[in-house]
């Protein structure tokens, strides 16, 4: 099973290795990197590459600087954008994922302006004193915000066999269409392992269902007409 991962997005590099050096030591002292890793990356130059990065690397909770723009990459190109831009766009496809500002600038106007995007903003030097107790805090957000969804895909289970079975009710299918909307997060669970490939397979047997049942109408309708005659 692929590792979770506490990613780091940071332009500085010398700071974004201090937290993921930090978080790093505490998932050793928590015995817990056999599940668990930490990863750190300077800003992408493009936003939209960041969903399937999220997905790729297997992103549990995300850690995020405010201002991305001092520090220039080996191209000598800056981000166009900051932190609270990436939560912004993120927000759009991983509604729930743990998502935190750990930056030397909580204050920051645009940062405040968004301050509900992201599960929490921690000053920097303040995480990296109580990293243990931030790290375990990151750790139970992410344990509930894998079982709030471990619960939507069992009740999407239900209301799958539901529609195939021709006893769904429109709400019923409304209901099934969020959740799978919902579902389009990343989460890594043996019980949640290739979550898109199930939810893909769901569709697939609900669209046979429901082409069987038509024929199996139409045949029963042809028969009643013959008996008729």
């Amino acid at each position: 099973m692929s590792k979770i991962k506490i990613a780091v997005v940071d332009d500085r590099k010398d700071a974004r290795q201090l937290v993921a050096s930090v978080i790093d030591d505490v998932l050793t002292n928590l015995n817990i990197k056999d599940q668990w890793a930490v990863l750190e990356t300077a800003p992408f130059p493009n936003l939209e590459k960041y969903p399937d990065w999220v997905n790729r690397e297997n992103i549990g909770v995300l850690l995020v600087d405010e201002r991305l723009d001092e520090i220039s990459d080996r191209a000598g190109k800056t981000a166009k954008y900051t932190g609270s831009d990436l939560v912004n766009l993120l927000r759009r496809r991983f509604k729930d994922l743990p998502i935190y500002g750990v930056t030397s600038y909580p204050d920051d106007a645009t940062l405040q302006h968004h301050f509900a995007l992201f599960n929490e903003v921690i000053k920097r030097d303040v995480f990296t004193s109580k990293a243990r107790q931030y790290v375990e805090r990151f750790l139970r957000t992410y344990k509930a915000f894998l079982e709030a969804h471990e619960n939507e895909l069992a009740e999407l289970t239900s209301l799958s066999k539901r529609i195939a079975m021709g006893k769904a009710s429109t709400s019923d299918k409304k209901r099934a269409d969020a959740i799978q909307k919902n579902l389009e997060i990343p989460v890594t669970t043996d019980a949640i392992v290739g979550r898109k490939d199930l939810l893909n397979e769901f569709q697939k047997v609900v669209r046979e269902f429901e082409a069987a049942q038509k024929e199996v109408d139409v045949y029963l309708k042809k028969q009643g007409m013959q008996k008729k005659k």
